[in-house]
């Protein structure tokens, strides 16, 4: 019953689908579709990532965004526009990628617009533009989730990885967004703080749970460091069993997170040090559910099923001038998607999927179907 309506679906084409999907009626073609383990996705995309710029202020050693030829731009307008309609009938808008999204010049706007259509936003940046003018703008506008990134609470080792950055100067920008939010009698936008842990920083957890705990911030997210060849200052940062005694170090973190009342996320370092093998952990899990739900759209009009995909082989290209929603979810039920969905659900990863899940970088859980 399930399959002949989603297969029903499916064929009407995407125009019928524009008209008819509300963010709910997203969501329950989404659940149907992935309890029938279906090929077919009839649903639009849940979870959107739309990068606003690819141009950044820092040049962090293990970033992609300064290896790449086509970064160093803002998203165009009918581009932008393009996502704002289809973020009516996603979950959730991460409107950021690659590059500094307050870089942009209407970035409070941008999630503004966002907001209106009803959708969670999230914005992840390295903290230096937090400027009182755009804190204002976040808080007043009600962005979902601000996650900052820091991977040192040194000084020196800070700006070594984060090179243009100071610590700070990020610190005293989080205390005036809290402080802002305080005055506003705002909860939101939620401030989370993401490090990339390697070998240089991977003492120092317990000291950035400290000071999260000093910026009044509550959740963190511990994230091993991707290497890649083509970036050779990284080439000796990656996490293994050989980082002396990071059991104990993993458990005392734990700890002093609990008493401090800071949540950590520490599942993927744990695997990734553990050297646990990726068959056995994701076994028993779902099949990986982001090219079912997640839409990656760059500024530079290149589409990803996924935010681990590899950034030189994007899954298509919009050309020049054609930005328009018809274009886009054409991509999104195109012959490359779906023939790798299919493969998802028959349990065919290609290589690229087996090596995001070789860094445990793969979704463990699908949120939305729980």
């Amino acid at each position: 019953m399930i399959l002949d309506r989603i297969s029903n679906i499916f064929k009407a084409g995407h125009k019928s689908l524009e008209k008819l999907f509300s963010r709910e009626e997203n969501i329950r073609l989404y659940k149907d579709s992935r309890l029938a383990r279906s090929v077919d996705c009839p649903n639009l995309p849940l979870n959107l990532l739309v990068e606003v710029t690819s141009r950044c202020n820092l040049s962090c050693v293990m970033c992609n965004v300064h290896h790449n030829t086509r970064s160093g731009i803002n998203i165009s307008e009918e581009l932008l526009k393009a996502t704002f309609t289809l973020s009516t009938s996603a979950n959730v808008v991460h409107s950021y990628g690659l590059g500094e999204p307050l870089l942009h010049p209407d970035i409070v706007e941008i999630v503004k617009s966002y907001k209106l259509k009803g959708a969670f936003v999230s914005i992840i940046t390295n903290g230096m533009l937090l400027s009182e003018n755009i804190s204002n703008g976040l808080v007043e506008n009600n962005l979902d989730q601000l996650v900052i990134s820091i991977d040192s609470a040194d000084d020196v080792l800070f700006r070594k990885i984060r090179r243009g950055a100071d610590l700070n100067t990020v610190k005293e920008n989080i205390k005036r967004i809290n402080e802002v939010k305080r005055l506003k009698d705002r909860l939101n936008p939620a401030i989370h703080m993401n490090v990339v842990v390697q070998r240089s920083n991977f003492y120092e957890l317990i000291d950035l749970v400290r000071l999260a705990r000093e910026l009044d911030i509550y959740f963190i997210t511990f994230s091993p460091i991707t290497t890649h060849e083509h970036i050779s200052e990284i080439k000796d940062e990656g996490l293994s069993s050989r980082i002396k005694d990071w059991r104990s170090l993993i458990e005392e973190c734990a700890k002093v997170s609990e008493s401090y009342g800071v949540s950590i996320n520490i599942e993927r370092l744990y695997h990734v040090l553990n050297e646990s093998d990726p068959e056995v952990v994701y076994k028993e899990k779902v099949p990986c559910p982001e090219p079912f739900n997640f839409m990656g759209i760059r500024a530079n009009g290149d589409i990803y099923p996924c935010c681990n995909w590899d950034i030189n082989d994007p899954l298509a290209s919009l050309a020049q001038g054609s930005y328009s929603v018809d274009e886009i979810l054409n991509i999104w039920r195109g012959k490359r998607w779906r023939d790798l969905r299919k493969s998802i659900i028959e349990d065919r990863y290609p290589e690229i999927c087996k090596k995001c899940m070789q860094n445990f970088t793969r979704p463990f859980y699908d949120v939305v179907t729980g």
